[in-house]
């Protein structure tokens, strides 16, 4: 069974419109500042959808990008500036940046109150601490999270995470903490996958590495969550092998699941910015 993400992105875009709108009507305009600091083009595709996302929900989203002949401290200027602007809500780092930028540098200097992608040094201290009412999560984890609890509850459930990055795999294996489920993270140094596996209720993946979950490793009663990307043949494709759909008990899908979602959450991450910066 694939897991349909569309009546939790259609029921979360239709909770962002109603306070964007609330908002506007106070004469509050609700902004995300992005910044670019990189050579991989293949960002602004990605940062043009985000755009055209934020206008059909209301949000003004701009754009700065660092010239190529701009060093580390002009891109350190450029957050502490748009920290300091009131009119800037929320801001987001464009990942991965330059090699010769610092990106922990630029993420821990980001005001943690306007950290839409929750990768700010506090708000991943706040959720390793339990307090995600007090953080901003990453919005990828979250759409992990919701995606598996639209099926079944995660308390008391033996689930494996598949990668240990940080923007998925580490804060993910956090939040399924937080929520009392039983974890196993497997990493590139694991040994026997399908062992390790068999036990598991929910598998969640984030590897990049297609087919890697495949009818040789997976059960019936997997459930699996598939945050990978990766290009096979020219087409988007996850880590699960969708070939073996029938031998699982239900998968999300790539395109068209956790990154769908996490692409609307990322605007919800925005309101609990405004939230924690004393807009109501």
């Amino acid at each position: 069974m694939k897991i349909k993400a569309n009546k939790i992105i259609d029921s979360i875009k239709v909770e962002v419109k109603a306070k964007v709108n609330a908002y506007r009507i106070k004469g509050i305009n609700p902004t995300i500042q992005t910044i670019i600091a990189s050579n991989n083009t293949a960002i602004k595709p990605y940062v043009l959808s985000k755009i055209k996302q934020a206008d059909n929900l209301g949000i003004t989203m701009k754009i700065i990008e660092l010239a190529a002949n701009k060093k580390h401290e002009a891109c350190e200027a450029l957050i502490r500036v748009s920290n300091n602007d009131n009119s800037i809500h929320g801001i987001i780092i464009d990942l991965p940046v330059r090699a010769d930028l610092d990106h922990n540098r630029l993420l821990s200097i980001l005001d943690q109150k306007k950290d839409i992608d929750g990768l700010n040094p506090l708000n991943q201290a706040l959720i390793q601490q339990g307090q995600e009412n007090k953080a901003i999560c990453p919005a990828a984890p979250q759409a992990c999270i919701k995606l598996a609890e639209s099926i079944d509850w995660l308390s008391g459930k033996q689930v494996v995470v598949i990668g240990r990055g940080p923007t998925v795999g580490k804060p993910l294996a956090t939040m399924l903490i937080n929520r009392n489920a039983t974890v196993t993270i497997v990493h590139s140094h694991s040994k026997d996958l399908a062992t390790i596996l068999t036990p598991a209720r929910f598998i969640f993946t984030a590897t990049g590495q297609p087919g890697l979950l495949n009818a040789n490793n997976v059960t019936a009663k997997h459930v699996i969550i598939d945050a990978g990307i990766a290009y096979k043949n020219d087409k988007l494709v996850g880590d699960f092998d969708v070939e073996a759909a029938n031998k699982v008990m239900a998968y999300s899908s790539v395109p068209g699941g956790v990154g769908s979602l996490t692409s609307v959450i990322i605007f919800s991450n925005l309101l609990k910015c405004m939230n924690m910066q004393g807009y109501f």
